[in-house]
């Protein structure tokens, strides 16, 4: 009786001491790395950065352009892009929806960046399409805090689709959210910040 009690305590501590290890083991296995996750960059200025006047309405000569961007760790499966500026503290007409400054989709796959300067139009050479801002401008429509307003926060995001959207060339910015809706694969967010003074 006493040899069995003393096998069953020896093979008990056994059990309970090896119990850390596959703990550990298992809390290693379930902290997997992950690849990279989609990056945006601006060049131009840091992310939640002051944005260069350049970029914003206040141009010298009204000559605007938009920013040059570029981003990595595109995911495999990525079949476009989708890009959009807007105003999260800006509430036109007092609605849910936030100012919308542009938006440009079925942007190709292989693309990396974007030079400064990007065109207008509702049609572009790379096979993209331009939505229309709240200005209703096809295109790059700069962001313009107004003086005395403090500083207004302005956010770029980029989206890696799973598909090319089968929208026309004039899809609205909703008809773009809903058949973007279940194929996001990613998103990045980069923000920047515009303030005027009065004296400016």
């Amino acid at each position: 009786m006493k040899i069995r009690l003393l096998g069953f305590v020896l093979a008990s501590g056994f059990a309970i001491s090896s119990m850390p290890n596959q703990v550990s083991a298992q809390t290693a296995g379930g902290a997997r790395a992950q690849a990279p996750r989609l990056k945006l960059t601006i060049p131009s200025f840091d992310d939640a950065g002051t944005i260069p006047l350049q970029f914003s309405c206040y141009a010298d000569g009204g000559n605007v352009q938009s920013p040059p961007m570029s981003w990595d760790f595109v995911p495999e499966e990525t079949e476009s892009f989708v890009l959009m500026l807007t105003g999260p503290e800006n509430h036109r007409r007092r609605s849910h929806t936030v100012a919308f400054f542009w938006g440009r989709w079925n942007i190709p796959a292989d693309t990396r960046q974007l030079a400064p300067g990007q065109p207008t139009g509702l049609d572009l050479p790379d096979g993209s399409r331009n939505m229309e801002s709240d200005d209703g401008i096809f295109g790059y429509d700069p962001p313009c805090a107004p003086p005395g307003a403090g500083p207004i926060h302005y956010q770029f995001k980029l989206y890696a689709l799973d598909r090319m959207l089968p929208l026309s060339s004039n899809a609205s910015r909703d008809a773009v959210l809903q058949a973007m809706d279940g194929h996001i694969l990613r998103a990045s967010v980069y923000y920047g910040v515009l303030e005027r003074s009065p004296q400016q």
